[in-house]
Formats: C-alpha cells, structure tokens, sequence
C-alpha cells in the first residue's frame, strides 16, 4: 500500500490561509465566552494553528474504512479518546490511529478527507476492529464567519442580513424563567440582520449597542439562536472558505458529497453551546457577557434535528453542562436521548499557568459530577458517555510542579499530579485525555498509563449536598439504596440517588417475604432480583422553580421505577433492598432494607 505521507509541505491556500486559519483559531478558542477555569468546570480551548497546516498527505483512493460501521456503538464502548485542534503531522496521525475515538479540528488543521480516511484505517489497515472513529469540530453558538466584522461591515454583507429581521430578544416577560413553550425564534427587533442572531444583552445591561448582534467581547464573533431555523440550515450547507473564515458545515463534515468536498467524519463535536448558558454565569461588568439563556431549547432543537438528519452519526455535546443539572430549567429542554457523548474540560487539572489544581476542583466533584453521572448513566437512548479534558499547562506557561513534556515521555516532573487526573476522571466514568493549553499535544499519556482493570462495586454518593453554598466545597452525604417508596395498591415505587463507578452503573431491586439475613453468606439467594430501568425521580425535574434548589435536593431524587408485589395489599409483607452494580459485574453490599405491607412502606 502507498504511504499516505506526501513530500509536499506547502499548504494549497497559501499565505492568506495559514492567517486565516490562525486567526479562527484564535476566535474559537474563546467561543463559549469562559475565563480559564469556569464554575460549571468548562474552559475555553486555544485552537493554535501552526504555521504551513497538517502534512499532505497520499489520496485515499479506497472506500471509507469505517463503511458499515456502526459507529455509535463503537464510540460507546471506546475506553480512550484523543483531541487535537490543531494540524497533524505524520507522528500526529500515526498516533491517532491508536485511539478508538479521535476528535480533530478540520478547519485550524485545514483536513481533506484524505487525512480524515487513513485515520480511520487504523494500524492494521485489513483489522477494521482496530479503527477509529473520527469526530470533526463545529461551533453551534457563535457564528466565525463574523470574526472582527463591524456593525457596518456585516450590514454590507448578505450572509449576515437575512430578511434584516434580526436580531431577535428574549421573548420571555418579567421574571419568567421557564424555557418551554417559547417561540423558537424569539421577538424581532428588526435591525437589519439576520433573524438567528440575538441581542440580549441589551436588554439586560445599561449602556449595551441595541438592535445589533450581540458579540463575544474578546474577539467579536457574534452569538446566534441556535434554535431559529435558518441558523441550522446556514451551519449544515456551509463549505471551508478560509479567506472569508468560513469553517465546513455539517453537511461537508458528515457526508463525502464530492461537491462540498465532503469529509466523512464519524460524527460531530458540537461547541459553544455556553451561549445558552443561565444569564447568572456572567455579569455585565464582564468583558464576554451574554444574556441568551432563553435560546437553551433552540439548541436541543438543533441537536434533535441533527440527529434526525444524521441518525447513525456520533453527537458529542462540549459545555452545556447546566442541561443536566436541575438546579437550572435548563435541564427541563436538554438533548438528553439525542446525544451520544458528553464533554467536561478542565475537572481537574485546567488551563490556568498560576494553579496546579483547579480552584473549581471541589465543585466539579461535589455538585456538579454526580448530577452529570446521574444523566449519563440513565438507560439508553437517553444516557450517554462521558469524556473529560485536563491541561498540562496554561496559557501563561507551565503550571507549578508541571512540565508538559511529561506528556511525552521527555520529562517526570509533574507525573504523580497527572496520574491523579487520570484517576480522578476515570473513578467516576469519565474516559479522560490531556494535553496542554492550546489542545494541539497528541500524545498517548494517559492511554498508556490508564489502569481500566474495574474490580470495584460502585461507591453511593448524592446529587444533594448541604455545603452547595460553600466555596470551597465538600464531599455531601452519601444516600445508599432506597430513599423513598410511594405505594398504590400492589405498586411500589422506589426512589434512590446515584452510585458512582468507573464503568457504567445500573441497579437492582432486590424483594423477598422474609427478613434478609446478612450473616449468611449469599444472603440474597432467595431474593428475587428485578433489575430496574429507572425514569426521572418525582420532582426531580422542577427543583428549578423552588426559591433554594440545592437545598430542595433534599427531598428528591434523581431516580425512580416501579414493581409490582403480589399480595401485597391482601397483607403480604415484603421486605425490599436495591443495590448498584456495574457493567462489569462488581455489586456493592449496601443492608439499607426498607418493609412495605398493606398501605404502608418504612424504612428498617
């Protein structure tokens, strides 16, 4: 077979593109509008483009490796990832093929499909199990092609204009903050753009521009409604024009239409969906504020249609993490059952040069993860896997005790912090990766010191914390087995929390007529055991509303499901005990019994 590496390393765009390219790079890496480390654990990417873009590379001349794939399935069960926003050598791509699931960056890497396809191939090109599934990069929230244009120069341009109803506000009146039932396409202020662009923040902040787009304050690419039709539209038929800082669209990235010059990515890595984010998250002191928090079921409407017009392509969600947390009413309108991968940058270790550890860190841990697992793990289709991102480095440099070249093999320095990374990530689910501030560093440092040998049970923790208000934060009280059961007739229904596992966690209900008796030593051998496919806790989804959601936790759960127990109300009494399990077989050993008979349930 012909190497795919070709001895041209002149770009085909010249000069002009390698600017272009770079300059994008530049506008995405602050796209979502985050500081380097943010509350809800995200944190912005610097796309750093090099100089000349990815090697060249041999035609593919073959079919797409990956044909006849199912490529969900196979994203599903990848124990590693690699991402990389930047251009690819051939140690670059050579290294990618290793991964079973590669996030690249088209645009800042200026990819054909030729690069995408001898990925795909995998080490062994006549091994199809050993092939990577490749997700290509897509931003949902701001429009790039808008990087640094003026009001007036956007005005001159008919991409921008529309039918000059645009931008449209929040339709939503005084202290209404439910975001159902609104129109998709908010209220006009016709200003003369576009009618997918919005202008918030004028409505919010003193002294903001009215009736024009509103604009990411450190690069001014301008924020859109990804839930107005014509915006899904735009992003799904746009071709990479990099003099015009025109990124590929869905349609170039997720076909191989030879008139798009289609790239045939596995799936998408969907970006700057914080534009949704609660209007809380920012202030309008700040330097990048939004205030488009209504848009937040414009963008599960963008992902369901995507997935309708893409049904065996991977969906990976990056930011958005507040969709799954019903603190916010958010988590009313998520992409929950559309999406197939969910994304946490910065856990643990983020891009900040002056901390070794994120000062989120605990927050991430406590409050945040165990409502996100809690999501992640419900029953397909409307769970979903999670990946998270660490950072060797910041912006500003090394971080304290960190070299990055320990990614590589060239240093030690920094070794035991990013060991502790891997397992914080992995301990509760997440398949991690790291690389340094720019995410330009493939590396295979995590792949080669990963330990997924599980033989742990799952450990019960709980979406409620009592310390949510303190900063920082501390571990909640864990809430094992059943916490509530509700009763009609010969129905129980038992709610519970979550349980934590390296792998995925699912749960049994466990039911007998007779006391259980743990001196024995199977004592649930004559048990019968119904395992559970759990719907959303009663209340759980409207925590929102009450005055003090965290501390409303208290009394909900994420989780509930029913079963029926015959005689019961003919004076049976059962006794009841549920526990978690993962996908690999480790079952923890809680003894939290609880009794029902006739018209009562009580907790032993």
């Amino acid at each position: 077979m012909a190497n795919q590496y070709s001895d041209n390393r002149s770009g085909a765009d010249g000069h002009l593109g390698i600017v272009a390219r770079l300059a994008l790079a530049f506008v995405l890496a602050f796209a979502a509008g985050c500081s380097s480390g943010t509350k809800d654990g995200s944190s912005p990417a610097n796309n750093g483009n090099q100089p000349g873009g990815s090697t060249p590379v041999q035609p593919f001349t073959g079919p797409d490796p990956n044909l006849g794939m199912k490529v969900r399935d196979k994203a599903a069960k990848a124990d590693s990832y690699a991402i990389t926003y930047g251009p690819l050598t051939k140690a670059d791509i050579d290294t990618l093929k290793t991964y079973p699931l590669v996030i690249v960056h088209p645009y800042n890497g200026n990819l054909t499909r030729d690069h995408i396809m001898w990925i795909k191939q995998g080490v062994d090109p006549n091994d199809p199990s050993d092939n990577p599934v490749v997700l290509c990069y897509v931003s949902i929230g701001e429009d790039t092609r808008t990087f640094q244009l003026t009001d007036a120069q956007m005005r001159a341009d008919s991409r921008f204009t529309g039918d000059g109803s645009g931008p449209s506000i929040d339709p939503r009146g005084p202290g209404v903050r439910s975001l159902v039932g609104l129109d998709p396409k908010g209220t006009p202020t016709n200003g003369g753009f576009a009618s997918y662009y919005v202008n918030d923040n004028a409505l919010r902040c003193a002294g903001d521009p009215k009736n024009v787009p509103d604009q990411n304050g450190n690069f001014r690419t301008r924020f859109v409604n990804a839930g107005d039709p014509l915006w899904y539209d735009t992003v799904k038929t746009m071709v990479m024009d990099v003099k015009r800082h025109t990124p590929p669209g869905l349609r170039q990235l997720l076909t191989e239409d030879p008139d798009v010059q289609g790239l045939g990515c596995d799936g998408v890595f969907l970006d700057t969906i914080d534009t949704a984010a609660p209007n809380k998250y920012t202030a309008c002191s700040d330097t990048n504020h939004s205030s488009s928090e209504w848009t937040a079921k414009g963008f599960s409407d963008f992902i369901r249609r995507l997935r309708a017009d893409f049904p065996n392509k991977i969906i990976l969600q990056n930011r958005g993490l507040f969709f799954f947390d019903p603190r916010e009413p958010h988590y009313q309108v998520s992409a929950r059952g559309a999406i197939d991968i969910g994304f946490f940058e910065s856990y643990y270790l983020d891009n900040d040069s002056q901390t070794a550890v994120s000062p989120y860190f605990p927050d991430n841990k406590y409050n945040s993860m165990p409502k996100i697992m809690a999501e992640a793990n419900r029953p397909l289709p409307d769970g979903f896997k999670m990946l998270s991102l660490g950072y060797a480095n910041g912006f500003g440099g090394p971080k304290p005790g960190m070299d990055v070249q320990t990614l590589l093999g060239n240093s030690t320095t920094g070794y035991d912090i990013l060991m502790q990374d891997i397992l914080e990530a992995h301990s509760v689910g997440f398949r991690h990766y790291i690389t340094n501030a720019p995410v330009d560093l493939v590396n295979s440092f995590v792949m080669n010191n990963e330990n997924m040998n599980d033989t742990t049970a799952p450990a019960w923790s709980s979406v409620f914390n009592i310390h949510y208000n303190d900063y920082p934060t501390s571990a909640p009280d864990v809430r094992p087995g059943i916490g509530k059961i509700d009763l009609s007739g010969d129905t129980v229904t038992v709610s519970w929390d979550v349980a934590l596992d390296m792998n995925r966690v699912s749960y049994a209900l466990y039911y007998q007529t007779v006391p259980f008796n743990f001196a024995l030593p199977q004592p649930l051998a004559n048990a019968t055991k119904a395992v559970l496919t759990p719907s959303v806790g009663s209340g759980y989804d409207l925590v929102w509303q009450t005055p003090d959601p965290g501390l409303a936790l208290q009394n909900v759960y994420p989780y509930q499901s029913s079963v029926t127990l015959p005689g019961l109300q003919g004076g049976t009494t059962y006794y009841l005990l549920l526990r978690a399990f993962d996908s690999k077989g480790n079952e923890e050993v809680n003894q939290v019994v609880w009794t029902c008979s006739n018209t009562t349930c009580s907790k032993l």
